[in-house]
């Protein structure tokens, strides 16, 4: 299976223990959608919250009342979503735990790679890596440790030119890596205008 990328999140210990308790029954409510519900909850976060910051600040808003922020997770999302992970996000708005967002996404998603047998490889290499290089670094994972891995990249200039791994607590520089053989959108453009109907509309009331 090809390895796929992402970006890398640093969590606190705080957000490691909170994101781990609402990933955990995320991730047990979603029976055979599960998938499904976990990519839906990344792009929650990356194309909606992190484009639209005014949305998060309004959801944690002390000003704003639950029904009011209940009404505008179903304006935005309903139909949109899994209306299991809809409900999660109405839990975490009135458990005041929206802001731990982020958290949960990171966990649900390393939670989720661990069950279905996926290694998580942090890649730090001078410039972004190219597709090819991406397919190489995980076929040589894949024939060093035997499972699929997760590429998580990270730019470091300082390494010039050169590329390290990191799976776990250990480390794998770019000769070792030599050795062993060379070197996810949106939910609709519809939510993207949502947003911004709703929460700008309701900031300005």
């Amino acid at each position: 299976m090809e390895a796929e990328a992402q970006h890398q999140t640093a969590l606190d210990s705080d957000q490691q223990q909170v994101g781990a308790l609402y990933a955990k029954a995320l991730l047990g409510c979603g029976g055979e959608s599960v998938d499904k519900i976990v990519a839906e909850l990344e792009a929650v976060v990356s194309e909606c919250l992190d484009q639209h910051p005014g949305l998060e600040s309004a959801l944690a808003s002390p000003r704003i009342a639950q029904d009011q922020k209940e009404g505008m997770l179903d304006r935005i999302f309903r139909g949109r979503i899994d209306d299991r992970l809809l409900n999660f996000l109405k839990v975490l708005c009135r458990r005041d735990r929206i802001g731990a967002l982020r958290a949960i996404q990171v966990t649900a998603t390393e939670m989720r790679e661990v069950q279905l047998g996926r290694q998580r490889v942090i890649v730090s290499s001078a410039k972004p890596l190219t597709d090819g290089q991406k397919t190489e670094i995980s076929g040589a994972l894949k024939q060093a440790y035997g499972t699929d891995a997760v590429l998580v990249e990270k730019v470091d200039e300082s390494l010039l030119g050169g590329i390290m791994l990191r799976i776990g607590d250990q480390v794998i520089d770019g000769s070792v890596l030599g050795r062993l053989d060379s070197i996810r959108g949106a939910i609709t453009d519809g939510v993207q205008a949502a947003i911004r109907d709703q929460y700008e509309s309701l900031m300005s009331s």
